[in-house]
């Protein structure tokens, strides 16, 4: 379930580079990430993901039961 000011992103080539997303794990574990681009593989998306216990680079595929939110407003 989301909050008022997350928004599920469908379509991933509206991603921005640079821009901080919020991924949520097919277990719903939510981690604060930065997107960096497309991946190697066709529709995938790498991600700069943060969390307490580590930080690291994550390239997730539309079918690996992953949402990306935008939790940022536009201004």
């Amino acid at each position: 379930m989301t909050d008022d000011a997350e928004e599920v992103v469908t379509d991933w080539s509206d991603l921005l580079p640079k821009r901080a997303y919020v991924l949520r794990s097919p277990s719903g574990d939510d981690l604060l990430s930065t997107y960096g681009g497309p991946g190697e593989e066709s529709g995938s998306a790498v991600f700069f993901a943060h969390s307490p216990q580590s930080d690291g680079e994550l390239t997730i595929a539309p079918g690996d039961g992953w949402t990306v939110l935008s939790s940022v407003e536009d201004a």
